[in-house]
């Protein structure tokens, strides 16, 4: 194709100088083209020296591209030196006389500039559009993929096959000692798969992929578009991947790793298994949702059936106070001179309201009746209940002090009730004392008696928070205490008691409400072990610790700090990280050692412990509760206390220790070691006896396992007698097991166990020996035996064909049922053989034409069923 623009007529225009200049710059332009394809044979055929060990395909593609480039050489030389040889020899062959001569030379001369034009326009074209579609896609994809010119070197590099990688993962310029690459720009190149690093432990080069051999041709035909350094090109890339739905973290940490060329082998392969993944996720989605589906129609299903229950339990209960209702109306216990007994949720009970008077009196009011409660004799005197008339008739129960209003409740109705059936309720009096009335004291203040006791001894009361119901059936509870006011108070939902019931959090559940009261307690516990008295207060800022002393002493109390010849150390001393330890200053702990406050044990040569002594147990305590409250602030330095020790401390570290420290503590070191192997030992020996009771089978279960397998046995007893086997097995290879669950098998009536729970309800798989001890025997659990199963059985759910069997209970039908077969009388007629032997038993295989007789004391019976088992004369069973 000739890319010369002019026309034969321009070039006939020309003189014999002009043509002949023409001539030499297709001559130059040929000399051009012939060396640019030499070095791209040259560069190509290093290329495929240096690739010989990459893979088939990028040697054939190599192999091809240089084949064509030689065979494009070859034609354009050629192709240009014809032309050249023929304008000369046309030229040369007119002589000086021909007239015709100028037209001749300029025909010669145009014809050769056209076929020069034609030859080198041709690969001129060629690499043209390879270079401008490569310039095309470099500037439409290098500004979004973030590159700069350290990734463009080492791509260039591993692309001529100079970068080799090593066993220990360092990539080099040349194989051996080379210049080593930056590992961040080969993990960036191998994670947007543009290069390929051998394994961990293997050597070789790295190989270029076919996107990594696109990039390459995209920077070399843009490299104005990378960046100076790898900081500017990864902001480019977090600027690109920061989009609205992106933040900025997550655009920083995609960031990091290059992407994949686009619409390049890598990101096909991304794309697949991504879509692999999201096939498999709608999968497991789907039977998770039919999954899902069907639990919760099991649980609507269990819930309809347990509000049935409740309703019909409710009703039963709502009838069968109806009914004590009306016996008690008809005894008169109700009806009364005052009126109908108010009833409280169903109880009962008489509505007493207890309120507050002052300090030191409180009134307890029932039907207009007013009880007082209050301290008759002064402060030391208990809290005294007095009826309206004057009677002392108790003394309550006190909280903090306080009169506890359950207790209260209870002596005013007891004594309304004593009163309505015309009974006398006792007057109280003090216990050992011989008048009721208090006696003056010296100073003039009332005292109790000699055996009054003091507040709050001898008596035990309810817990003041508990849980309450609000209907009869029990469907609504509530959580209140008595520590808040004269009468009971609700807690709402964050445990604080309100006075308002309608704030009060109602629980669907007993538990609930339960939990939340004992919370509440547990908060009731905390403020009181946080009171301190002023005198607490004075003893914990004449402590006066520091920070590091206060710590110590805290460690010490967990057992965390240990001496050895290297100073102090506190081990394990972080709460959310594992083997954390910490160095202590060398005259920390002697300090404290010094003022009576730590002791000391030697637990191994060389090893110290330290311990709390009463004083420092009471110092960490008082100080501890004082800081709670912020009664108290730490010094910068540490204190420095009174020392109650006479001699000074002796450091390991100076090699100093007390006199017998080394033989205590090697003496307890093999203590502790021959307690060790001792423990060792008995371990080994109660596992070796343990393995060899579970290899012997016993007695019992050899006899279980003869009956089961003798003949004539009905389908009864050979469902006690598998029950039977199955529990000896299984207690023999799993002990501590109570229970075994078999689940259904392929076939129809076909049983397995497959778990087996302690008497804690732990649940843990069958083991393989039991497992392949038990396959050998059927189970014999079908239809027709299903109710003696049952009767063996804690649990049956019919509809998943699961059985738990109660083992215990398996063991003593299956002894049961083995001592009424050896209860069976022999044979009364002649037998196979005609002999009649007295001590035949049910074990004799010559029994087979008489039936056998059952005494009537020795059925077994199971689950209130009597199976009676007897033979016919035609050998069936009944």
């Amino acid at each position: 194709m000739n890319t010369d623009p002019r026309t034969d007529e321009d070039l006939a225009g020309l003189s014999t100088q002009q043509l002949e200049d023409e001539l030499e710059v297709a001559r130059l332009r040929l000399a051009d083209m012939t060396q640019l394809q030499a070095s791209w044979a040259a560069f190509s055929a290093r290329l495929d020296a240096a690739s010989a060990t990459k893979d088939a395909e990028h040697s054939d593609e190599a192999g091809n591209r240089r084949s064509a480039e030689e065979c494009a050489g070859r034609a354009s030389h050629h192709a240009g030196a014809a032309p050249t040889t023929e304008a000369s020899t046309a030229v040369a062959a007119y002589g000086p006389d021909d007239t015709n001569e100028p037209e001749r030379a300029n025909d010669a001369a145009r014809k050769a500039v056209t076929a020069l034009a034609e030859v080198a326009g041709s690969g001129v074209e060629k690499s043209g559009m390879d270079q401008w579609l490569d310039e095309y896609n470099a500037r439409t994809g290098l500004p979004r993929m973030g590159w700069c010119t350290g990734l463009a070197d080492v791509l260039a590099a591993a692309y001529a096959g100079d970068l080799h990688a090593d066993t220990s993962g360092i990539v080099r310029r040349r194989e051996g000692q080379g210049r080593r690459v930056r590992v961040a720009l080969v993990r960036l190149l191998a994670s947007g798969g543009y290069i390929a690093v051998p394994r961990a432990g293997r050597r070789g080069p790295v190989t270029v992929t076919p996107d990594g051999v696109t990039a390459h041709r995209w920077c070399a035909a843009a490299p104005d578009l990378l960046h100076a350094d790898h900081r500017a090109a990864y902001w480019a890339r977090v600027r690109v991947h920061h989009t609205g739905r992106t933040g900025k973290q997550t655009a920083r940490d995609q960031a990091r790793y290059l992407t994949p060329l686009p619409y390049g082998q890598e990101e096909e392969r991304r794309r697949a298994a991504q879509m692999r993944r999201t096939e498999q996720w709608a999968k497991e989605m789907e039977a998770t949702r039919e999954r899902l589906a069907t639990e919760q129609a099991e649980r609507d299903a269990q819930a309809k059936q347990e509000r049935s229950a409740a309703w019909a339990r409710s009703e039963q209960e709502v009838e069968e106070r109806q009914a004590v209702k009306d016996d008690r109306r008809d005894d008169g216990l109700v009806m009364s001179q005052h009126g109908p007994q108010e009833i409280v949720m169903g109880t009962g009970k008489r509505r007493v309201t207890a309120k507050r008077i002052s300090p030191s009196i409180w009134n307890a009011v029932v039907r207009g009746a007013v009880y007082v409660v209050s301290k008759e004799g002064g402060e030391d005197w208990p809290w005294l209940v007095i009826a309206p008339d004057g009677t002392r008739i108790g003394v309550c129960s006190v909280i903090n002090d306080v009169p506890y209003a359950a207790s209260v409740r209870d002596i005013v109705r007891a004594h309304a009730d004593a009163t309505e059936r015309g009974k006398t309720f006792p007057e109280w009096t003090p216990p050992g004392a011989a008048v009721a009335t208090p006696k003056e004291t010296g100073q003039g203040r009332a005292v109790a008696g000699g055996g009054l006791p003091k507040v709050g001894e001898a008596y035990r009361t309810p817990a003041p928070a508990r849980a309450v119901a609000l209907d009869l059936i029990g469907s609504q509870w509530v959580a209140e205490c008595d520590r808040h006011s004269p009468v009971a108070m609700g807690l709402n939902k964050f445990g604080d008691a309100v006075a308002d019931v309608a704030a009060a959090y109602v629980h669907d559940n007993e538990q609930d409400a339960a939990d939340a009261a004992r919370a509440h307690l547990d908060a009731h516990a905390r403020e009181d072990a946080h009171v301190m008295t002023p005198e607490n207060i004075d003893a914990a800022q004449a402590l006066s610790l520091s920070c590091d002393q206060w710590q110590t002493l805290g460690w010490i109390s967990d057992g965390k700090v240990r001496e050895t010849a290297d100073g102090f150390t506190a081990y394990d001393v972080s709460p959310d990280r594992a083997d954390v330890s910490k160095r202590i200053r060398k005259t920390l702990v002697p300090r404290l050692w010094a003022a009576g406050f730590l002791k000391v044990f030697a637990i191994a040569p060389g090893v110290r412990e330290f311990g709390l002594t009463d004083e420092g147990a009471r110092a960490l305590s008082l100080w501890s509760n004082a800081m709670r409250i912020n009664a108290v602030t730490e010094p910068e330095k540490d204190t420095r206390h009174a020392a109650v020790k006479n001699s000074r401390y002796r450091w390991l570290s100076a090699g100093k220790t007390w006199p017998g420290e080394h033989r205590k503590a090697q003496a307890a070191a093999d203590a502790e070691q021959a307690a060790n192997e001792q423990a060792a030992a008995l371990r080994a020996a109660e596992e070796k006896a343990a393995a060899e009771r579970a290899a012997t089978p016993t007695i019992d279960e050899l006899a279980v396992l003869e009956a089961l397998s003798s003949d004539g046995l009905d389908a009864q007893a050979a469902t006690v007698l598998s029950a039977a086997y199955i529990g000896h097995v299984v207690t023999r290879l799993r002990p501590g097991a109570t229970s075994a669950r078999l689940d259904g098998g392929t076939g129809r009536g076909d049983r397995r166990v497959t778990r087996t729970y302690n008497v804690n309800g732990v649940e843990e798989p069958i083991t393989p020996a039991a497992a392949d001890v038990l396959s050998a025997a059927a189970a014999n659990l079908t239809d027709a035996t299903a109710e003696t199963w049952h009767a063996l059985c804690t649990t049956v759910n019919e509809r998943w064909g699961v059985y738990r069997l109660d083992l215990t209970a398996a063991i003593d039908a299956g002894a049961t049922m083995c001592a009424l077969l050896d209860q069976v009388a022999p044979p009364t007629g002649p037998s196979e053989e005609g002999t009649d032997e007295p001590g035949s038993s049910w074990r004799s295989q010559a029994v087979t034409s008489h039936g056998w007789a059952v005494r009537a004391g020795g059925l077994p019976v199971l689950g209130g069923t009597t199976y009676l088992m007897s033979r016919s004369r035609d050998g069936g069973t009944s």
